[in-house]
């Protein structure tokens, strides 16, 4: 009788523990699909925003593509078709105005290299033909040529090139730190570092400016940087935003072959 009720003890024990071990293997399976399903889960969010964003720059390129076109297509030769009727009128007119036709050239031809320039930064295939390095140049120029900045370009090791796509992105990024400096920042001094190494190049954008508070952003500019930080993710780059109120703006992106 007690060889039973031990036998029963030992198999009732025996079972309870492998019931124990069923709930906590059961348990251990639930906690890891619900891990793999949330990963999955955070997998398919962050690319759909990729999606998303990618098909938000393929749009606003083929905008700035076809603004391009007609600021180089239209305006421009109806600028030049303006500057012709001038010079025409130039050689009819009193000598007192001609001082003031020549002006008025000057100001045409400097018009129509100026749109010449925006066209430029604009149209993709231009940037990508040139390249993130050149096309940066070029932007920078054109900043110069405003007379509102002093512009200080360092450059050092080999530049590399990446594929067009990643480039475009790059640049865009680049376009849009300097636009935002310049309608934010009341800088007078804008400093570009820009630093090639066999496995990755560093670009830095520093200004003289008002800086701001990062933790007190406004929604507004808060999502300019946060799309930013996007496009940066998507090329497989860092961004790096330093500031400080009255000690101007460092914006620091790093980038791989």
């Amino acid at each position: 009788m007690d060889k039973d009720i031990i036998l029963s003890m030992v198999i009732a024990t025996l079972l309870f523990l492998l019931m124990i071990c069923f709930i906590v293997t059961f348990w251990m399976i639930y906690r890891r699909r619900r891990a793999v399903h949330r990963e999955e889960k955070k997998q398919l969010h962050v690319a759909y925003e990729k999606e998303i964003l990618h098909s938000r720059l393929e749009m606003k390129e083929q905008t700035l593509k076809h603004i391009s076109e007609e600021i180089h297509d239209n305006i421009g030769q109806i600028l030049s078709l303006a500057k012709l009727n001038i010079s025409i009128m130039e050689s009819n007119c009193p000598e007192s105005l001609r001082e003031r036709i020549g002006d008025t050239k000057q100001l045409i031809s400097k018009v129509i290299q100026d749109l010449r320039d925006l066209s430029g930064s604009m149209d993709t295939d231009t940037i990508t033909a040139r390249g993130v390095y050149a096309a940066i140049l070029a932007e920078l120029d054109r900043i110069k040529k405003t007379g509102a900045y002093l512009v200080n370009f360092n450059s050092s090791g080999t530049v590399w090139r990446m594929d067009s796509s990643r480039e475009l992105i790059l640049f865009r990024i680049f376009q849009e730190v300097l636009n935002n400096l310049i309608k934010h920042a009341s800088a007078s001094v804008i400093d570009i570092d820009i630093c090639y190494t066999a496995t990755l190049c560093t670009l830095s954008i520093a200004d003289n400016g008002k800086g701001f508070d990062i933790t007190a952003l406004p929604e507004s500019r808060g999502m300019g940087l946060r799309n930013m930080e996007k496009r940066s993710a998507m090329i497989g780059a860092s961004f790096q935003l330093e500031s400080n109120v009255l000690n101007g703006t460092l914006i620091r992106i790093v980038f791989t072959p």
